[in-house]
């Protein structure tokens, strides 16, 4: 689609520079489901709402406020906290985008009414756009409030840089209009860098269509692969926690240790105030189970290994971790597709790829969420092949 014929795209150019403006998103009856984080806040800061005023009341009469603006700090933090869903909520119904392209550089501006703000991409050559999701349709089906239409239209586009991770342009947009932008922008890059970015538009489980290219198992991957007569073993080593956990232990860790200086403050502070401060122990007790728990979901999964066993009778999937051994059995009769693609987790408004079974129910298992792209189209394709269900799964990716 010619990006001219878009009326709803209102494109700013100024020499080598322009500025795309996005409208707000048409989701239709999507659009309400911003209203459960936003109503998830309210819960938040409703609970919430007595500590700070009791905090900051007992500050003005303390004769230690040392440890009262500890608490206060701590509360007000868990009170800015409380206020993300919403603003998420709010992003999701009203928000629009802003795609700019000046001095040889990309950058977006994402905005809700009069509140915006300013997403930075790398100083480095951009390889590749790709619009990920969202099946080919007209836009005009898409405005009108249908939640399969609108599903089955939106899409996100991704930039590929030389240097650092991939970044998220837009997301939440027909399909052919980030097409249309990919392609105008790719035209103003390749003139200030030595080649202009690829566009790429994979299908709707994240793979690139298939043209019947054997896909090469990745120079760095460390997957251990045993080919048999009639079947294959996959041998996945564990992640590690840094890239295995998805950034969870980090977070698991600051958590602790941000709930350590502070229960250590409550309960050993010069006035001893554990007597007067009775209904934050619960509180802090949930928020350590809440640390707790995530520091052991990241050392589960980064130090989880899996071995997957593939024939013509179906699939073993064995995976190891610290708290014990999982085994899962599909037949090959219940196996409709083994692909690569995207998870339920997001990282810069980006959902992660897994290597997905789908079964004949409709059901699918997720698998390896996070690992390199390349590995688990690799390893999909592999699978897939042992299983015998080769062109049957080319077939199913392409539509």
């Amino acid at each position: 689609m010619d990006l001219r014929s878009i009326r709803e795209i209102r494109v700013e150019t100024s020499g080598k520079d322009v500025t795309y403006w996005l409208p707000v998103r048409r989701l239709g009856l999507l659009r309400w489901i911003g209203l459960f984080p936003i109503g998830f806040s309210v819960s938040w800061l409703w609970m919430l709402a007595p500590l700070p005023l009791r905090a900051i009341h007992r500050l003005q009469n303390s004769t230690y406020p040392a440890f009262d603006y500890f608490m206060v700090a701590f509360i007000l933090a868990f009170v800015a906290a409380g206020c993300i869903p919403a603003a998420f909520g709010l992003w999701l119904m009203f928000g629009q985008c802003r795609v700019m392209w000046r001095d040889g550089r990309l950058s977006v501006s994402d905005s809700v009414g009069p509140f915006g703000w300013r997403r930075r991409m790398p100083r480095a050559a951009i390889r590749r756009f790709t619009i990920r999701g969202g099946a080919s349709s007209d836009p005009r089906t898409i405005t009108a409030g249908s939640v399969v239409g609108m599903a089955a239209g939106i899409g996100a586009l991704v930039a590929e840089f030389e240097k650092g991770k991939p970044r998220t342009i837009a997301g939440g947009y027909p399909r052919e209009w980030l097409e249309a932008i990919a392609t105008d922008l790719s035209g103003r890059a390749g003139v200030s860098q030595s080649a202009p970015p690829l566009v790429e538009a994979t299908d709707a489980t994240g793979n690139p269509p298939q043209t019947g290219a054997v896909l090469e198992k990745p120079a760095d991957s460390k997957v251990v692969i045993q080919r048999g007569s009639a079947s294959i073993v996959l041998e996945v080593p564990a992640a590690g926690l840094r890239k295995g956990s998805m950034g969870l232990f980090p977070l698991a860790s600051a958590w602790c240790l941000f709930m350590a200086v502070f229960t250590f403050a409550l309960a050993f502070g010069k006035r001893n105030p554990a007597h007067e401060s009775g209904p934050l122990w619960p509180i802090f007790g949930l928020f350590w189970a809440v640390g707790l728990a995530m520091v052991a979901a990241a050392v589960n999964l980064g130090r989880r290994r899996a071995t997957l066993k593939a024939g013509n009778s179906g699939l073993t999937v064995a995976q190891a971790g610290p708290f014990g051994v999982q085994q899962r059995d599909f037949r090959r009769g219940d196996i409709a597709m083994v692909c690569a693609g995207p998870s339920n987790f997001t990282v810069n408004h980006s959902r992660l790829l897994e290597l997905q079974i789908h079964r004949v129910s409709g059901k699918k298992v997720g698998l390896f969420v996070g690992r390199d792209a390349g590995e688990l189209r690799w390893m999909a394709k592999e699978l897939t092949n042992a299983l015998g269900m080769a062109a049957k799964t080319e077939q199913s990716t392409t539509h």
